[in-house]
Parts: C-alpha cells; structure tokens; sequence
C-alpha cells in the first residue's frame, strides 16, 4: 500500500478546488455582469454559492489552522484514497461548471429552472465528496512508523 504525506496530499486538492472554484465563480461574476440572469441574479448566487463554499470553507480552514501550527504533526495517507477523493472533486466541479454552460443550450428559459434541478444530482454528489475530503482534511491520528 503506498501513502503518501498528508500535507502533498491536501495542497493538491487545495489547489484543484481553488482553480474549480475560482472557474466556477469567474464565470458566474462575467454572466451576472452582463445581464445574462435578467433580474434574477440574486436567486443564481443562492443557488450558486451553497454549491461551492463549503468545500472551499472546509480546506481553506484546515489548511489555515495546519500553516499556523507551531510543530506539524507527519501524517501519511493511502494514495487509492487520495485518487478517490480527487476524482470525486473532479467529476463535482466539473458537473456544477458543465451545469453553467451548458444552460444557454437546455429548453429552459430561465436559468435558474436548470440550476434548481441541478441540485437533484450535485446535493448527493456534494454529499459524497465532502465525506472523502473530510477524512483528509481532519485526519488526528499520528503517523505509525509501520505507515512508512
């Protein structure tokens, strides 16, 4: 079973939600600029923002309180597990921004009768993805030197 250091493991999904993130909402903040949700902007973002922030706030979190510890404990994680958690976080981002832009193309005419149904599979997957970075990012148990 190859592990690999905790902290390699948690910049690389940081990284990986930061860039989806910022993706995600770059095109939101270009849309709501130029009128593309005619009045109804405000019902996108509150559509929008549960959808994304609180995975950021999970790894910006945890992240923030690791860079302000005085001694970093070494952790190990199990890399099919980190693959798994990346996967998911892909395939997550890559359906709420698959759900952006492929709207001007669906039969619905306001933007937000996509965006609600949306929620039917992104909720779940939200759920599932979540859980994966949850174990990562709250990780107590210190390295065994059977880990190495």
């Amino acid at each position: 079973m190859t592990r690999i250091p905790l902290k390699d493991a948690r910049k690389g999904l940081a990284f990986l939600w930061l860039l989806g993130g910022a993706a995600f909402l770059g095109l939101l903040i270009l849309q709501s600029l130029l009128g593309r949700f005619e009045g109804r902007t405000q019902a996108v973002w509150s559509w929008a923002l549960p959808t994304i922030l609180p995975v950021l706030s999970l790894v910006l979190s945890v992240l923030g309180y690791e860079a302000l510890r005085e001694k970093p404990v070494p952790h190990t994680v199990d890399r099919t597990f980190l693959r798994i958690a990346h996967g998911l976080s892909f395939a997550y981002l890559f359906l709420i921004l698959l759900t952006v832009l492929i709207e001007p193309f669906t039969p619905y005419e306001d933007p937000l009768e996509l965006y609600e149904l949306s929620n039917l599979w992104l909720g779940p997957i939200q759920g599932v993805v979540i859980s994966a970075l949850g174990v990562l990012f709250f990780q107590s148990k210190s390295e065994d030197s059977d880990d190495q």
